[in-house]
């Protein structure tokens, strides 16, 4: 459902750290905020 990909820049510094899905990017991130992230994308699984 998900794919990995590094960048070198999405543009967003201040808010580092960032990832992007689809359009969509999240930034300040924490390892529990990108679990939270991708199981609301996932459909709450």
């Amino acid at each position: 459902m998900f794919t990995l990909e590094f960048c070198a820049c999405l543009g967003v510094c201040g808010n580092a750290p960032v990832m992007m899905i689809n359009d969509d990017v999240y930034g300040n991130l924490t390892e529990e905020s990108v679990v939270t992230i991708i199981e609301k994308i996932r459909g709450g699984k």
